[in-house]
Parts: structure tokens; C-alpha cells; sequence
């Protein structure tokens, strides 16, 4: 019996050893990790997008399903959704959203593949409000851009 503890609790501090928590080991056992991800944040690819976090991540969410991602790990309190490309396509990525000031919010893509980054980024920017047209000059001149003109009787007369 002594020899059943000894072995449980070095098994224990073998577990709960290391830099991760170990909800993030449980999630690598069951295969639900987003280190991977985490790890490429350093070239994610950032979109600002009007709307507070929550409305966004539910908007994020529906595009993801509209494009037939695998979403396997949802944290709206985190504001994290971690995917596969789809289900035979295994690739990860994942989606990271920071609420900022002025009621709009930061959408981060990251994974490892510079496609998923940009497949993703592309698919997302319906979420972006359409660019304002831009400005065309008027045919009209405004008061202060007419030019003067020389009239009859200020023309020189030759002779």
C-alpha cells in the first residue's frame, strides 16, 4: 500500500510540474490545446472592427461556421476561438478579440500557416464596414476657386 502512495504522488508532482496549468495539460491531452496558437501570436495579423467584444466574438463565430471551420475550444470570457481549417484539414488557428475604447474591438488571427492566417483574415474582413467612397471633385467651382477673368473694357486695345 505504502508503495501505491509513493508512486501517486510522484506521479502527481510530475503532473502538476512545468510552466503549464494543468487545465492547458488536460487540453493537450484531449487535444483541445491552443499553444501551438499562442505561440504563433507573433505573427498574427490584427483588424480593428466596430461593436463591443461580445457582439463581435458572436459575429467571429458565425463566420467561422458560415466557412466550415472546426471549432473545437470557445472562451467568450477569454475571447479565444480555436479551430481547425475544417475537419479533414487540421491545420490550427485561432481567433483572440480585445475589447478597446470607443466601442470597438481588436480581432487577432493567428497560426502557424501564413495561408490559414490570411484565409481567415480574408474571410473575416465581412465583419469590416465598407470603405467610404471616396470624394469626387465637383463640377461646380466653389466661391473661392474661380479664377478671375478679364472683362471687355479691361482688355488692351492694340493700336
Amino acid at each position: 500500500m505504502r508503495e501505491i502512495l509513493i508512486v501517486l504522488a510522484v506521479a502527481g508532482s510530475v503532473l502538476f510540474s512545468g510552466c503549464a496549468s494543468v487545465g492547458e495539460r488536460m487540453h493537450g491531452v484531449l487535444g483541445t490545446s491552443i499553444r501551438e496558437i499562442e505561440v504563433s501570436r507573433v505573427k498574427s495579423v490584427q483588424m480593428v472592427v466596430p461593436g463591443d467584444r461580445d457582439a463581435v466574438y458572436t459575429a467571429v463565430l458565425a463566420e467561422l461556421k458560415k466557412a466550415g471551420r472546426y471549432i473545437y475550444r470557445r472562451e467568450r470570457n477569454e475571447g479565444v476561438i480555436a479551430f481547425y481549417m475544417s475537419a479533414e484539414n487540421t491545420t490550427v488557428a485561432g481567433v483572440f478579440l480585445r475589447g478597446l475604447e470607443g466601442g470597438k474591438t481588436e480581432i487577432e488571427i493567428a497560426s502557424p500557416s501564413s495561408y490559414a492566417r490570411d484565409t481567415v483574415r480574408e474571410e473575416l474582413s465581412a465583419l469590416l464596414p465598407p470603405p467610404e467612397p471616396e470624394r469626387k471633385p465637383s463640377a461646380v467651382p466653389e466661391e473661392n476657386d474661380t479664377k478671375p477673368t478679364v472683362g471687355a473694357d479691361e482688355q488692351e486695345t492694340s493700336g
